[in-house]
């Protein structure tokens, strides 16, 4: 899509400054030196903006069908990338620029492995876990955790919170990924996965007129997936 929409580039991340606070609207969204088409234009050039943008218009019942399919594409997408970290500062490039060897390996397909993509999927793909088996765990953390009681909040409180982590992973600065790395940290991978379901469910729910989060607890994780569908 991004090689279709070349608009849509800065949409999938935050650029927050590392020593920042927290998110601001004005600086982290409006990316005038971008090359990418309408830049010079766009407030709205951030994920934080367009989740937000993208709740209105699937909440909108007159918005055209096809609007409103491709706008819950999206938020699936956009809410599971405001969930990394490392989608939520500016420094090396949300982390792309920081290469390093990856559980043994200096290349990651036909590139260099580095600190974005470790957190994107590669400490995922180490657990080794089938689809089904990592949600039963995740549902499992949930319960155990009471990680519904997380599950409100807005976007900007979400960007927030993984800007504070982000802020800790750059700070380690880790030499390789390896397998204590990946024990270190797969507890915030299955943490921010968790969360960022529950929030999307919030975030449909609400848009298209289904319960609460807070009714969900009644359901079961199979009848709540249902639910979702």
């Amino acid at each position: 899509m991004r090689k279709e929409r070349d608009e849509s580039f800065a949409w999938h991340f935050v650029d927050i400054p590392k020593d920042a606070p927290s998110f601001s609207r004005e600086r982290d969204c409006f990316r005038p030196l971008d090359t990418h088409k309408n830049a010079q234009a766009d407030h709205h050039n951030c994920v934080v903006a367009r989740i937000e943008m993208f709740q209105k218009i699937l909440t909108n019942e007159s918005a055209s069908r096809n609007d409103r399919l491709e706008t819950l594409k999206w938020l699936v997408h956009f809410v599971g990338d405001l969930h990394q970290p490392l989608h939520t500062v500016k420094e090396a490039r949300n982390g792309n620029d920081i290469k390093l060897p990856t559980f043994g390996s200096a290349k990651c397909s036909a590139y260099d492995c580095n600190l974005h993509w470790t957190w994107d999927s590669l400490l995922i793909e180490h657990a080794s876990f089938s689809e089904e088996e990592y949600v039963r765990r995740l549902n499992k953390l949930i319960e155990d955790e009471h990680l519904m009681d997380k599950a409100a909040g807005t976007p900007e409180d979400w960007a927030n919170e993984s800007h504070l982590q982000a802020r800790e992973i750059l700070e380690q600065k880790p030499a390789a990924i390896d397998e204590q790395y990946y024990r270190s940290h797969i507890d915030l991978v299955n943490h921010r996965l968790a969360l960022a379901g529950l929030r999307l469910a919030a975030v449909l729910n609400q848009a298209l007129g289904k319960p609460s989060i807070a009714s969900l607890r009644a359901f079961s994780a199979p009848r709540a997936r249902t639910l979702l569908k």
